[in-house]
């Protein structure tokens, strides 16, 4: 009997009756349970399928490899049950919310973080958030202000020179107030320290007995005072104008008012000057851009906005990564810098590249390739008989296959 049975077909144990059981595990035959053990002990063998065995490409997509992946998904679930009903028997309890009907703390949302998203879902914005604990999400730091009803928003400021800055900047700002604000805030520190001595001024001795009695040198005040004003400074004690500063002294009329008499100390003999006055440069006529991210080419797509337009208006029906990136620009949208492109010449090119895909395929189709295309690179004109023939046929062939 066992002559007219290929080897190939043998219990692979005992190699005398025909197979009748696979091993899950290893896919090793056998014909009976003393070799199904035997097996076991042989080859060290658990006899569990490994639900990460590798299998073709063409295997999963039939009802074994189904069954194999739904199998594994059923014994997970199984298993996780059996788990927890066996932790409640024991009087464990895994999930305490389930008493008091809150969810656990890793599922509850931040504080201030439902206004916040019930707000930026009214400006119709879309927020690509980065996984927790990249540098972008640490950055972001964009909240409700409950107060003012607004939303502050954490904006990626990029620079003419190509300096990056994170700032806060509410919605309801205009681009142009929000980007002075931060050159200025930038450009303060720099400006005290090219200012004059902010050091206190030193504290005045009491004058004693001696200087009193001392005679003082009459001053002479400057020719084009007023003659009333002449008059009672002559008539005043002279230890009462010991000391006069520039700014006392009123200008005659009709001269300059920024201009100041300087007179010299009689201390020590250094002129007084006055207090300049600290004029913040004025800032450059910038264009305002909202950086596209994620695109599938290697310039940087750049959306122009109005200086004078607010954020909110920036950002409705746009999306962004985490948070606004704006890049500040003397360049106008017509001619952006090299690496740059406007939003309007991207998607011209996004839809002339479809239009050539979509083109081929349909070339392919009605059996012209592109080389039958015109100058203009539209397709030339087609028999729609040949067109219903080749679609006839692909639609048969699709019914014979099913």
């Amino acid at each position: 009997m066992t002559e007219d049975v290929p080897l190939t077909e043998l219990c692979t144990i005992c190699h005398i009756q025909r197979y009748k059981y696979c091993c899950p595990r290893c896919s090793a035959r056998t014909c009976s349970l003393p070799c199904i053990k035997r097996h076991k002990q042989w080859a060290s063998c658990s006899g569990v399928r490994d639900p990460a065995t590798y299998l073709k490409r063409s295997e999963l997509a039939t009802p074994k490899g189904i069954d194999h992946d739904y199998n594994y998904l059923t014994s997970i679930e199984r298993q996780l049950d059996n788990a927890e009903r066996d932790a409640e028997s024991k009087g464990i309890l895994l999930h305490n919310w389930k008493l008091n009907g809150l969810a656990p703390k890793a599922h509850q949302p931040a504080k201030g973080e439902v206004p916040l998203q019930n707000a930026i879902r009214q400006c119709r914005v879309v927020v690509d958030r980065a996984p927790k604990g990249m540098s972008r999400q640490k950055q972001n730091e964009t909240y409700w202000d409950k107060r003012a009803k607004r939303v502050v928003w954490t904006v990626e400021w990029v620079h003419k020179n190509g300096s990056r800055e994170l700032g806060s900047c509410p919605d309801t700002e205009p681009l142009d107030v929000a980007y002075t604000r931060l050159v200025d805030a930038n450009a303060a520190p720099s400006i005290a320290k090219a200012g004059p001595n902010t050091k206190p001024p030193k504290k005045k001795r009491k004058p004693n007995k001696a200087s009193k009695t001392a005679t003082a040198t009459p001053i002479t005040p400057p020719k084009d005072l007023p003659t009333g004003l002449i008059t009672s400074l002559s008539a005043a004690a002279p230890s009462e104008f010991s000391m006069v500063y520039a700014e006392d002294v009123p200008a005659p009329l009709g001269a300059d008012q920024n201009t100041a008499t300087i007179t010299p100390d009689p201390e020590d003999g250094k002129p007084l000057l006055p207090s300049p006055k600290l004029e913040q440069p004025p800032v450059p006529q910038v264009h305002f851009y909202l950086l596209l991210p994620s695109t599938p080419t290697s310039y940087r797509v750049l959306i122009p906005l109005a200086s004078n337009g607010t954020l909110a208006s920036a950002l409705r029906d746009r999306f962004v990564l985490e948070f606004p990136t704006i890049y500040a620009l003397k360049q106008p949208p017509d001619n952006l810098p090299k690496g740059f492109m406007n939003e309007e010449d991207y998607l011209k090119s996004i839809a002339q590249k479809g239009r050539i895909d979509l083109d081929g395929l349909l070339g392919e189709a009605r059996g012209w390739g592109r080389n039958d295309l015109d100058e203009d690179g539209k397709p030339a004109d087609v028999d729609p008989r040949t067109l219903q023939d080749v679609l006839k046929r692909d639609l048969i062939s699709v019914v014979d296959a099913v």
